[in-house]
């Protein structure tokens, strides 16, 4: 891909947070998005300003696996995307203590992600925090498979669900079930998007 300018870069992923943002994005069907690729491509803060760089066939590509594809983890304050965001998920500690306990705290020293995970720490123990959304639950239990292989803390999975989104009981079972059969403890919580 062409360089584009670093401000019209930031600029761009700005406004397409804050577009996604007032869209309800979680919400919206695959073929709902589709549109707004579409949109963007003609939008003149969008399409515009990367037009001048990137061939226009080429745009909704920039956007989908660049910060669309981050969008998620910017949510979470992880990685270079986060920055852009208006608005984000609680962040790692407030995660481990609505999933785990109140005196559970992470440590940012140890965050990895494609799953994210880190350790935290509670009462006279650590734990290896694996979280995501429910589509990721294979990677997520693969990641707690192979830290129980790997040995260290105990792996815990959560499954986090944006406020306004639900997992009916037989999905929250099923996830439960495919943790015992591997052996790893589960939870679910959901998050809540705050202005950051």
């Amino acid at each position: 891909m062409s360089f584009i300018d670093d401000d019209i870069r930031r600029e761009v992923i700005t406004e397409i947070y804050r577009q996604v943002d007032e869209l309800d994005w979680d919400g919206m069907s695959l073929r709902e998005r589709s549109e707004y690729y579409v949109r963007w491509i003609d939008d003149p803060l969008i399409g515009g300003k990367l037009g001048r760089f990137i061939e226009r066939d080429r745009i909704r590509v920039w956007i989908k696996d660049g910060p669309i594809k981050e969008l998620s983890r910017a949510r979470h304050g992880i990685g270079s995307y986060a920055q852009f965001t208006a608005h984000q998920y609680p962040g790692m500690d407030e995660i481990a203590r609505q999933a785990i306990g109140q005196e559970w705290r992470s440590d940012a020293d140890t965050l990895e992600v494609k799953p994210n995970r880190c350790l935290v720490r509670g009462p006279g123990a650590n734990a290896l925090m694996i979280w995501g959304s429910a589509t990721k639950l294979a990677d997520l239990v693969w990641a707690a498979i192979n830290a129980r292989v790997d040995g260290g803390a105990e792996p815990i999975i959560v499954i986090t669900s944006p406020q306004g989104t639900r997992l009916s009981d037989g999905e929250k079972q099923r996830h439960q079930l495919i943790a015992e059969v591997a052996g790893v403890e589960l939870r679910h919580i959901t998050l809540r998007l705050a202005r950051t």
